[in-house]
């Protein structure tokens, strides 16, 4: 049986996906320890986040290609979908990580000193491990994990609404430091609902339900 002219755009999309799955932790994870260690990698990081906004661009284009042509319909049609929404969230990724770069640079090269903590690593490993996570969601199409996706959700949920209230209690000498976590914490929480965000689209893509982590 041949294969149909839509099953090869189909799997030119998964190709890309993947690709972008891969170069996004690969951003992610740069930006982070270039944040939390130094080093000088917003020249490369930039051109990551180019290169992922760049192949959301590409998806979308061969979507409405495909739609256009081939009017696809139930599995197929949901598959296009998904995959428009899971690039966006995936070139979103290559923001972020720009964005966390540019925090020192928006303080005009403040070093973090007291608050290269615990807390910012801690916080930080675990959205890297959510965003690999959904990536081999993505990847493999099993939901084993998706409990533990949700559980993770919710605890960076917490700790960046208690850290906001911690900095809020914090002395005027301090508001440098504040704005650094503020922002880190505000980028690290918008990367692991984007995790989330690409899971809720895969279950959709695989079982035509919606499924929500809230």
């Amino acid at each position: 049986m041949s294969k149909r002219p839509l099953d090869e755009g189909l799997n030119r999309i998964s190709k890309i996906i993947t690709d972008m799955a891969d170069l996004a932790v690969k951003t992610v994870e740069s930006s982070i320890n270039a944040y939390m260690e130094g080093g000088s990698l917003e020249t490369q990081i930039r051109a990551w986040s180019d290169a992922l906004r760049s192949m959301h661009t590409d998806i979308e284009e061969i979507a409405v290609e495909l739609l256009a042509r081939y009017q696809p319909v139930a599995v197929d049609l949901r598959t296009i979908k998904s995959s428009m929404k899971i690039a966006y969230d995936l070139s979103r990724f290559g923001r972020y990580a720009y964005d966390i770069l540019h925090v020192l640079q928006l303080l005009n090269g403040y070093k973090r000193t007291e608050l290269k903590d615990e807390f910012i690593g801690d916080m930080s490993k675990k959205v890297l491990k959510m965003l690999k996570l959904s990536v081999d969601i993505y990847k493999n199409r099993n939901f084993d994990e998706v409990e533990e996706l949700s559980r993770m959700e919710n605890e960076v949920d917490e700790m960046y609404t208690s850290h906001l209230k911690a900095m809020a209690k914090s002395t005027p000498e301090r508001v440098a430091t504040c704005i650094s976590d503020a922002l880190m914490t505000r980028h690290l929480e918008r990367i692991a609902d984007h995790a989330c965000y690409i899971v809720e689209e895969v279950y959709y893509m695989v079982h035509g339900r919606p499924m929500y982590f809230r």
